[in-house]
């Protein structure tokens, strides 16, 4: 791939998996303070890991969403909370996503993931997954 298909599939990617997140994904800030070295992140990131096809992009971001669960790093946590839902995952799923992660990280995190995942909820004027199940 030259580096114009890169930079156009880093692009694509990362309108796919963005678009819905108010001030982008960290990029904006990157640039801040270095330009070239946030242009060759986003291609490596966007461009090269997260445009990968041996997993879904479903897949990927639901591993994000646990990964960052455990992690308890929330910024992140909420750019792929949107991004999962921005490529076909349900408000289910993340939500069990988030819930299975008790097991590695303890409840205190869990915890704190659902109120970024219940925030995102907000920003997308989406409800939450038991009251989309309660009104069938």
């Amino acid at each position: 791939m030259n580096e114009t298909e890169l930079k156009q599939k880093t692009r694509d990617t990362a309108r796919k998996l963005f678009h819905t997140l108010k001030g982008g994904a960290g990029y904006e800030q990157w640039k801040k303070f270095d330009k070239d070295l946030a242009r060759q992140l986003s291609m490596f990131f966007a461009g090269a890991l997260y445009s990968r096809e041996v997993i879904s992009q479903k897949q990927r971001e639901l591993c994000a969403v646990a990964s960052l669960t455990v992690l308890d790093r929330h910024n992140e946590l909420r750019a792929h909370i949107h991004a999962a839902l921005n490529v076909g995952a349900t408000r289910q799923e993340v939500a069990e996503v988030i819930f299975q992660q008790v097991t590695y990280g303890g409840m205190p995190v869990v915890v704190e993931a659902l109120d970024v995942y219940a925030k995102v909820l907000g920003e997308r004027g989406e409800p939450f997954p038991a009251e989309e199940s309660a009104a069938r």
